[in-house]
């Protein structure tokens, strides 16, 4: 069986846990397995699919973030020469206590929570923005079966469900081998990105379809 789609995935995990009552609960498995290797090829990467990048309009000295966010490489206004500096949500607070008139772009952002915050602001302005950041890999379902990880990196998702099985598994015998080899495919996958990070024309993303 090819695990070349969610419905193949679900299929694979449950003949490998040679469990016939988790058929509701593998879905749970694969989603918790998502967003360890969400945190992980972050952490240990980052992972170049997991970049991504949006225009964004800021209108609003608080802005919200994309729905995949995971964190934020950098921030340009168009037109700017060099990007917004980071800063924490404390040190904002000091500057509008400091300096209430400060008046021209913004030069200084920070993120909390879900929120992008920049300073300074003045109320009716408005600047086109570009932002990179580090994104979560798009989730698996029935009406997304299928991403760039499930494409290139399948034993993934394969040893990570099987890990996440561990509560119903208990003490089985095959939990050390399964955690092994997925340390050991995490390990491989950020190998590649950095490889491919220095020899970009490396075809280590996927290929369309028809492509010769």
């Amino acid at each position: 069986m090819a695990l070349d789609t969610y419905a193949n995935l679900k299929m694979a995990v449950g003949d490998w846990l040679n469990r016939a009552d988790l058929g509701a609960t593998i879905p749970d498995f694969i989603a918790m397995a998502e967003a360890q290797l969400s945190r992980r090829l972050v952490m240990d990467g980052p992972v170049r699919e997991m970049m991504g990048r949006a225009d964004a309009t800021i209108d609003s000295e608080f802005t919200a973030l994309p729905g995949d966010f995971l964190g934020l490489r950098a921030l340009q206004l168009a037109g700017a020469r060099q990007p917004l500096a980071v800063a924490e949500p404390e040190e904002l607070a000091r500057l509008k206590t400091l300096y209430p008139s400060q008046t021209g772009a913004p030069s200084r952002f920070a993120i909390t929570g879900t929120t992008l915050q920049v300073w300074p602001w003045v109320e009716g302005g408005s600047y086109a923005a570009e932002m990179t950041y580090w994104k979560r890999i798009p989730a698996l379902s029935e009406a997304a079966p299928s991403n760039w990880l499930l494409q290139l990196h399948p034993d993934a998702y394969l040893y990570g469900a099987l890990l996440q099985s561990a509560p119903y598994l208990k003490d089985d015998v095959r939990l050390a081998v399964w955690g092994q080899i997925f340390e050991a495919v995490i390990g491989d996958i950020v190998k590649a990105s950095a490889i491919a990070r220095t020899a970009p024309h490396l075809a280590l993303s996927p290929v369309p379809s028809g492509t010769p």
